[in-house]
């Protein structure tokens, strides 16, 4: 299911707003490990909030033996330690605690051997939110900042990459601060090789042979986990870019080289997909229509005016350029 967002811009002439609707996202899952007497970690979702699972601890078995077992690694966000090692059963023929079990979270596309410490390959994610402020980020250093602690965040190696927020500005172009490539997700994912491999956007360009048009499963965010696409009024499938669909600067503005929260910027579609009025190019990831610089009120979505416009939360793309 698509749907059109009006803009108040008369740019809307040139470009039109556009959402569309794929899959639903999941909810943070987390919650604390438990202790039983076979010494399985208890791990219960938490509703709208991000939490970190503490592990379980090993469990002694009980008579005849039976194992332990370490908690399950809750992985939102940094997942928590594995449990202090299970101990030996206590009655006869007691064995030794089984190895922790990793649980992601549901809807992800992190395998159990990245969950927890991240893919210390990932090169690039989705900002799973924004930073509360519309498109002020404090200028592209205060991005690439913005991206760095997210990383760090999901794990030490990660955060010591150099990270850069895929935006434009007057004073250089998003293509050209991002590195050489290629690029990872978080599932380990290739989603582009080349500079102008991922920028070729025509009908059938090779930027679709990595990201591949209304896939939601190719930007993923920082911890693995889809962008949100429905219900329809969570959409949140734009990410801002102030750049054309050639990764260079929009004439349409950058939210006063991403200082302000006034004004208008372009944005893409994570997942390659919506309408628009401007030739099909909502299919593009970094240029699908303009969208407002404001920070939408709390619990607000399709806010003209503002990062919500379209269906979004302020949310940008990272790049590590080393």
């Amino acid at each position: 299911m698509h749907r059109v967002c009006s803009a108040t811009s008369i740019l809307l002439t040139v470009l039109g707003s556009a959402c569309s609707s794929d899959d639903q996202a999941s909810p943070a899952l987390g919650g604390s490990g438990g202790t039983t007497d076979t010494g399985v970690g208890a791990n219960q979702p938490s509703t709208g909030v991000m939490s970190s699972a503490a592990a379980g601890s090993g469990g002694n078995a009980g008579a005849g033996g039976a194992e332990g077992m370490n908690g399950n690694i809750g992985l939102n966000p940094g997942g928590g330690t594995p449990g202090g090692g299970a101990q030996a059963g206590a009655g006869p023929g007691g064995a030794a605690g089984a190895p922790p079990v990793v649980v992601a979270d549901a809807g992800s596309s992190v395998t159990p051997a990245d969950a927890g410490s991240g893919n210390a390959s990932m090169s690039f994610f989705v900002t799973s939110r924004g930073t509360g402020n519309g498109a002020n980020f404090g200028g592209l250093a205060g991005a690439d900042q913005f991206c760095t602690t997210l990383a760090a965040a999901v794990s030490p190696a990660l955060g010591a990459k150099t990270w850069r927020a895929y935006l434009s500005s007057t004073s250089v172009n998003a293509r050209d601060r991002i590195g050489t490539g290629p690029w990872i997700n978080a599932a380990g994912v290739v989603i582009g090789t080349s500079v102008a491999q991922i920028h070729d956007q025509t009908a059938g360009g090779a930027s679709e042979q990595t990201w591949r048009l209304n896939d939601p499963a190719i930007a993923l965010d920082e911890r693995g986990n889809r962008i949100p696409l429905q219900p329809q009024n969570a959409l949140v499938h734009d990410i801002l870019t102030g750049s054309t669909a050639a990764g260079t600067v929009s004439p349409l503005g950058t939210c006063g080289d991403w200082t302000q929260t006034t004004g208008m910027t372009t944005n893409g579609h994570s997942n390659r997909a919506g309408q628009a009025t401007n030739g099909g190019v909502a299919s593009s990831w970094n240029f699908a229509h303009v969208t407002g610089c404001a920070e939408p009120p709390p619990g607000v979505n399709f806010r003209q005016g503002t990062v919500s416009q379209g269906g979004g939360r302020g949310s940008i793309y990272c790049f590590a350029a080393d």
